[in-house]
């Protein structure tokens, strides 16, 4: 009796896991004109977009069905059902994805999407906890997240994200980028466009390609901000900043318990304004035409040009000369 009893419960114990590996495909096909627009909602599924063929929206979706104690016991009738009619419709020129409708598919299944879109197709997407992925779209973006990392590559119209606690990363941007996270870091490479970051407790790493102003704000950690030719302001409460470039706008830097160096490209002329409440101001490799203490340099640089004025509460200030030909 004790042996039946013990392949019973064995046998019930392997019925969540043997459906949540079921997977079931599906694939849906639209027509678009020119300006189209995508809209995807997701709770848990992934969400991954791609730049395809002009004037056709591909999207391939997987139904997943979910394991707990919540699951119905018919979850992968479900699954299946949700397969053959999901929730993907076209109204104009624009398509929209979401999770089911349904509060007991919504239990039993998780929708992930890929989608191929023409390469000018405006995106929006949001998602409790799904990863988002989005490459080579060149119309605008807007992506938020509760959880989830974010991904961003190659797109040319700019991109608004939000997301509470997952990582963002941007590679490659013609137009602005806008990013706001809670506990989570930002790095962004080859960013074109004007540049705005906030965060609450997660660093801030970005290389500028184009002449962009950049606004980053952190709570608690890093700032560094390379390759910048516009202006910039940098504010952390208890990270350190580090910025490099070549001002043509002016800069403004301040930390409160740590330190701020900048790096000034070849031949770049400034005005100087930089302090240190109880640390330690340091110049090297360039020649301040005016006061240099220990608390304190203002002055102009070379032949002067933009201010850079850089401040912390407690910690070191360095405005250094970058080597020629790095």
């Amino acid at each position: 009796m004790r042996t039946g009893i013990l392949l019973a419960v064995c046998a019930a114990s392997l019925l969540p896991s043997t459906a949540s590996a079921q997977r079931i495909p599906f694939e849906r096909s639209f027509t678009v004109k020119a300006a189209a627009a995508l809209d995807v909602a997701t709770d848990r599924g992934r969400i991954e977009i791609t730049a395809g063929e002009p004037g056709r929206i591909v999207v391939t979706g997987t139904v997943t069905v979910r394991a707990g104690l919540n699951v119905p016991a018919d979850a992968i009738a479900i699954a299946q059902a949700t397969a053959a009619n999901p929730p993907v419709r076209q109204d104009g020129q624009t398509v929209t994805l979401r999770t089911p409708a349904d509060a007991a598919a919504g239990r039993a299944v998780t929708i992930s999407y890929q989608v191929r879109v023409p390469a000018d197709t405006a995106v929006h997407t949001d998602s409790d906890s799904g990863a988002t992925t989005i490459r080579g779209v060149s119309g605008p973006v807007s992506i938020r997240t509760q959880s989830a990392a974010i991904d961003v590559a190659h797109v040319g119209g700019g991109a608004t994200i939000d997301t509470g606690s997952g990582a963002v990363s941007v590679d490659g941007s013609a137009g602005a980028v806008s990013v706001t996270t809670h506990s989570s870091g930002f790095t962004g490479r080859s960013i074109g466009g004007h540049l705005r970051a906030r965060t609450e407790s997660g660093a801030i790493d970005a290389t500028l390609s184009g002449e962009g102003d950049v606004d980053v704000e952190t709570g608690s950690s890093a700032i560094r901000v390379g390759g910048s030719r516009g202006g910039i302001s940098a504010r952390s409460r208890s990270g350190r900043i580090v910025l490099d470039g070549a001002p043509r706008r002016d800069w403004m830097a301040s930390a409160g318990s740590s330190s701020v160096e900048v790096s000034l490209d070849p031949g770049a002329g400034i005005t100087l304004d930089a302090s240190s409440g109880s640390s330690s101001v340091t110049v090297s490799g360039v020649t301040v035409q005016g006061t240099v203490t220990k608390g304190k340099a203002a002055g102009t640089v070379g032949a002067g040009g933009p201010l850079v004025r850089l401040e912390s509460r407690s910690g070191s200030v360095v405005v250094r000369r970058a080597p020629a030909g790095r």
